[in-house]
């Protein structure tokens, strides 16, 4: 019987970790390890931890970011498979027998299946539909596009990391979509599984509510992809250069920040990080209708949309188209 490594990294999530752990022992796959990868925890992990002794593995790191944990937990897996579980989410109770056995039907190397999402602070679970998508890439390099593969939603015969590596640990956040961008560009094929698999915490500690973190990441990730393609690839692609769509994502997630209300002070900051990264808005590739709009006109909806949400009028902060 095949061996299933459930890896789970941990970093400041103590209040949820004992959920995560335990919806991996519940598994009714009965040949899996746990393997919990403590990322040098600041709010003292260790007695919710020593419960599990005997039952789980558990390394202790330096805090080097979440894409050092996901490898050294690799590094330490003995499993035929891959199962990933940040420590705030769940995994289905029958995630790994039934997506295992999907995946041996045609020896797939990678699959993925549905999660629902559960908003903490509105105690609301609701799904996003993922569903089977046909050009995998383009969805994980366009952040306009809903994210595909929640890291949870997928399985993965361990044999992936012998052959492509492990995550890069210069990036830490993106460091998922970076290496399934990586696995997509090598003709990597990702499996379908319909099947309800897990739950995405959304909560205030998530680590995407540090938006500037995540927009100084976009940017690594978008550099480091585009420094592996030629434009010639890109404009193909999109009809647009590698600079361009890289800037079109940006411009994008800048106005998507606008809308949900982020800070004045925040905004600030993310502008000026865009403009010392020599970045410009570019809104010509922005699908979903936006192409028919003058880029003011773009974020001027932007704007609207944050004064709805705060009903207070905000001042200031529209950004010129050139940064």
């Amino acid at each position: 019987m095949e061996k299933v490594s459930i890896i789970i990294p941990l970093y400041n999530q103590k209040n949820y970790v004992t959920q995560a752990i335990e919806s991996g022992l519940n598994q009714t796959y009965p040949n899996i390890e746990i393997i919990v990868v403590n990322d040098g925890s600041l709010d003292n992990p260790f007695f919710v931890l020593r419960n599990y002794e005997g039952r789980v593995t558990i390394l202790n790191q330096k805090n080097k970011g979440l894409a050092s944990a996901r490898n050294a937990g690799i590094k330490r897996a003995s499993g035929d498979y891959v199962q990933f579980l940040d420590a705030d989410d769940l995994l289905h109770k029958d995630k790994i027998r039934l997506q295992l056995g999907f995946s041996n039907l045609d020896d797939n190397a990678v699959s993925y299946c549905e999660v629902t999402q559960h908003n903490q602070h509105l105690q609301h679970l609701y799904l996003r539909y993922i569903g089977e998508v046909q050009d995998m890439f383009s969805h994980l390099y366009n952040f306009w596009h809903p994210y595909p593969l929640p890291i949870h939603s997928l399985l993965f015969n361990k044999e992936i990391f012998t052959k492509f590596g492990f995550f890069d640990e210069e990036l830490y956040a993106n460091e998922d979509r970076h290496y399934l961008s990586r696995l997509a560009l090598s003709g990597v094929i990702f499996d379908y599984f319909p099947f309800t698999g897990g739950v995405r915490r959304r909560h205030s500690g998530n680590m995407n509510n540090n938006k500037f973190h995540m927009i100084e990441n976009t940017i690594k990730y978008y550099q480091k992809i585009n420094n592996r393609l030629s434009d010639s690839f890109f404009i193909e692609k999109f009809g647009f250069s590698g600079y361009q769509m890289m800037c079109a994502n940006l411009t994008y997630l800048y106005a998507s920040q606008i809308a949900s209300g982020l800070s004045k002070k925040e905004l600030s900051k993310v502008k000026r990080l865009l403009r010392e990264k020599k970045l410009r808005f570019n809104t010509g590739p922005i699908p979903l209708g936006v192409t028919r709009f003058k880029s003011e006109r773009f974020f001027l909806a932007s704007c609207v949309k944050r004064w709805w949400k705060k009903t207070d009028f905000i001042r200031g902060i529209l950004p010129c188209q050139d940064l």
